[in-house]
């Protein structure tokens, strides 16, 4: 297997645009990877296109014509080390259901109920358009159940994201909301909100019911926690 690539950037004002152009050439095919996005301070961003092409020349003319077309934009080629001086963003795994029903589960429970704490935060996020930009691509027909109480959250939990919740599927406030307030270390969503304002009086945090109604009993409570952290990173940032 072979590779060409060619880097270009353009400087805006807070970040530079990239495009990164590379054609993998294999025995069977050519293919061109157009790979747009963001080069910030402290991240960088990536959406990449695939374009497959039957010869290596053909994928040579596609790659020179997009090179000629961007440098005609302002974009000017840079050595590829340019892509790598920024660290990519940690993925963060907050939570994932087979953590609870292959743990200390109730047996008498159907397994599907490991899914319900969590989902009740997803619900929120996700009627809070908090998702990530490729989960409102992929996940669109679902998202749009959950905001209108058609699906709850477990559901969407389950069938669309396959019982993990990770910061892939958050938006960056999202993300970074989390990293507080579902932390595994000190998850005051669950060990807190959810287990005194839900499951205050059942046997366990799993015996809560999957419901429109408790989502709506828990749903100011995640909101309070969301604007009081709100305040505090906008006070923090405006003192900085």
């Amino acid at each position: 297997m072979d590779k060409i690539e060619t880097v270009l950037t353009k400087q805006r004002k807070t970040f530079k645009d990239y495009r990164h152009l590379v054609i993998t050439v294999t025995k069977e095919v050519c293919i061109v990877n157009i790979i747009k996005g963001r080069l910030y301070a402290d991240k960088k961003t990536m959406n990449p296109i695939y374009e497959p092409y039957p010869t290596k020349k053909e994928a040579l003319d596609r790659l020179t014509g997009l090179a000629d077309e961007l440098k005609s934009k302002g974009f000017t080629e840079e050595p590829r080390d340019v892509l790598f001086q920024i660290p990519e963003k940690e993925t963060y795994v907050f939570d994932k259901a087979k953590w609870h029903y292959e743990g200390d589960f109730p047996q008498e429970l159907d397994t599907t109920q490991a899914f319900v704490s969590t989902g009740m935060f997803i619900m929120w996020v996700i009627k809070n358009d908090l998702v990530s930009k490729r989960s409102r691509k992929e996940d669109r027909a679902e998202i749009e159940l959950v905001k209108q109480n058609e699906m709850t959250g477990a559901q969407f939990y389950r069938k669309n994201w396959d019982g993990v919740l990770s910061s892939k599927e958050l938006s960056d406030e999202a993300d970074e909301f989390a990293r507080e307030y579902l932390n595994i270390q000190n998850d005051v969503y669950t060990a807190d909100d959810f287990t005194n304002v839900l499951a205050a009086g059942l046997p366990t945090i799993y015996h809560v019911e999957d419901s429109i109604e408790n989502y709506q009993i828990i749903e100011p409570v995640i909101m309070e926690r969301y604007q009081d952290w709100k305040r505090r990173k906008d006070s923090g940032a405006a003192s900085s």
